[in-house]
């Protein structure tokens, strides 16, 4: 399943490659950094997020793109746990979740003093990673436990010339993936990510 959701993300890419390749000059890099936090129903928590989008010029206002994003760490639920002998130590579990995605995004053309605006919606196939620890129990690792879902994203961005190949871009985006955390059942995970970034047109 999760080899699938990857595949039919990438896949307008992969069918679209030839036409890409054919005009090189329609496509554009971005790489930002921002803050995602990671809600759920018993945590809330943020981190530093890294992302790379590759898109694809359709006409001059809308685009599509392929990005991967890695969300960063968040810290769930705290607790204590019990050994067999009644031993008490304190327990901490943390997410880590990385994406897929596809977009259509629009931009407007340059408003007034070099800024453009718009927005994007698509689909993400996010890869969840749950680590337990207990840090004063034996090697302070308890387990690890893996998760996969796909999930509509939305978002808003900002974009201001700095130069007629590079831009200077603020986004803002939205989703909520089901993932399986032990102990806590499949909850939404509630992503809100703000990012600034520079994006080159080739």
């Amino acid at each position: 399943m999760k080899s699938l959701a990857t595949l039919l993300i990438a896949l307008p890419f992969i069918t679209l490659s030839p036409l890409v390749a054919a005009h090189a000059d329609a496509l554009d890099l971005t790489v930002d950094i921002g803050s995602a936090k990671q809600k759920g129903d018993h945590f809330s928590d943020s981190d530093t997020s890294v992302g790379l989008t590759l898109g694809y010029e359709l006409t001059s206002n809308c685009s599509l793109n392929l990005s991967y994003t890695d969300f960063g760490e968040a810290q769930m639920t705290s607790g204590l746990l019990v050994n067999g002998e009644g031993e008490v130590y304190d327990l901490y579990s943390f997410i880590e979740t990385k994406g897929l995605g596809l977009s259509a995004q629009y931009l407007t053309n340059t408003l007034w003093g070099g800024w453009a605006f718009g927005g994007r919606f698509g689909l993400m196939h996010v890869d969840s990673k749950m680590n337990y620890f207990a840090p004063d129990y034996q090697d302070g690792l308890l387990s690890t436990t893996k998760d996969s879902d796909t999930a509509l994203t939305a978002g808003l961005l900002a974009s201001y010339s700095l130069t007629t190949q590079m831009n200077l871009i603020f986004s803002a985006d939205y989703m909520a993936p089901d993932a399986q955390t032990t102990g806590i059942g499949t909850e939404d995970i509630k992503t809100t990510r703000f990012a600034v970034g520079l994006n080159y047109h080739f």
